[in-house]
């Protein structure tokens, strides 16, 4: 006897049946998509027993938005949805719930998964302690939601610095409400071992974020008790918070790229199908590109890119002119990186970039314009004072 006829002669009768009419698949999720079904499954299971019943789900089909879209139809939708999944028809558990979270995610796309109601990107930290012998660490940063350890999350961790840049969005708290703190930590990686060493840490008040605009900026960190036997370091996180109930502030930066010219052919028929990318240099999360224009070595764009807010002064910015390739491996036409210096000023950076070609044959130039939001703020309200000021002729 084989070991599944073993099996399934251990079995109760209803478990044979089960078995033999039904099929088991194993799907995957965003990290995303995850934290939403979790949390809704939380929200609604108000006794805590980890099951959801009937009415239960029909709440959550409600909160998700399906009752304005179905209309008349949604009551019905929710008994089938119900009756589809539980397997003792009272009760979904967890990974019922789960498998119809992903139908769901997958036929009502613009519904699932939620908005999280906190988007938090750390940037970067400065003046760390050093942990290990090299006199650097590895660090990497943690947040959760104070008092719910449920919602911790991390970035990666970066080696051998004291001067670690992330740019990295967290998100899934969908936990969040009104009052909770941030709690922060960096931590040193440590290989082999489940949680770091603490560094430094941090606690952010719901009061300083939780408005229009969000957090935006440098918040001094504590040092750990063992840290704290270190002189001389003083370590700060830079991070931008925001609860996206708020409307979102515009851009840090703003980059038109015009036109490039010159460009090297890539193509068979002497021609490229070229796109311009562009990103803050040490910062991947920042990349953005234009739209591909297809056979030509002039190509026109006019397109306006952003920094997706993760713009910091003294930040460079890497221009990259690829030919699309659509079997994949994009070859490089032409780059260059825009030091900070030559557009963190009113009035920014205006003008040709002569690109580094792989082919010392072609000389192409890309044209951009680059500007600080924050400093033609400045400018512009200089400027109003100053016309205040003068007399009426």
């Amino acid at each position: 006897m084989n070991p599944r006829s073993k099996a399934l002669k251990g079995s109760t009768c209803a478990q044979r049946i089960e078995a033999a009419t039904t099929t088991r698949s194993q799907v995957v999720i965003s990290d995303l998509a995850s934290a939403d079904a979790e949390n809704l499954f939380a929200k609604y299971d108000f006794e805590g027993i980890s099951l959801l019943p009937r009415g239960a789900l029909t709440e959550v089909l409600r909160d998700i938005g399906l009752e304005k879209v179905l209309g008349s139809e949604f009551a019905a939708f929710a008994k089938l949805a119900f009756d589809a999944h539980s397997a003792d028809s009272h009760f979904l558990s967890p990974h019922e719930f789960k498998q119809l979270y992903y139908r769901l995610l997958h036929r009502y796309t613009d519904l699932l998964p939620r908005a999280p109601a906190l988007r938090v990107t750390v940037y970067s930290a400065k003046n760390l302690p050093p942990a290990d012998v090299n006199g650097k660490a590895d660090p990497y940063c943690t947040m959760q939601l104070s008092g719910k350890p449920k919602t911790m999350t991390r970035t990666r961790h970066v080696e051998k610095t004291l001067e670690p840049k992330w740019g990295e969005e967290l998100t899934g708290n969908y936990a969040y409400q009104e009052g909770d703190d941030l709690h922060f930590e960096i931590m040193d990686y440590d290989r082999g071992s489940v949680v770091g060493d603490l560094l430094c840490t941090c606690v952010i008040p719901s009061k300083e974020f939780h408005r229009p605009g969000g957090f935006d900026g440098t918040w001094p960190m504590t040092l750990s008790p063992e840290t704290a036997k270190l002189k001389g370091y003083s370590p700060t996180l830079r991070l931008r918070i925001q609860v996206t109930a708020f409307p979102e502030p515009p851009p840090r930066t703003t980059i038109l790229i015009r036109h490039a010219d010159g460009l090297p052919p890539a193509d068979a028929n002497g021609k490229s199908d070229p796109f311009c990318t562009i990103q803050l240099v040490g910062k991947p999360f920042s990349k953005s590109s234009t739209t591909i224009k297809a056979r030509t070595l002039d190509p026109l764009w006019n397109e306006t890119l952003t920094d997706k807010h993760r713009y910091e002064a003294g930040d460079a910015i890497s221009f990259k002119v690829w030919d699309y390739d659509k079997a994949g491996g994009n070859d490089l036409l032409g780059e260059y990186v825009l030091e900070g210096s030559h557009f963190h000023k009113p009035g920014g950076f205006d003008g040709e970039l002569n690109l580094q070609c792989p082919d010392p044959k072609y000389a192409p130039v890309l044209s951009v314009k680059i500007l600080v939001r924050e400093l033609e703020e400045v400018q512009a309200s200089a400027s109003e004072a100053t016309e205040a000021e003068e007399p009426d002729a």
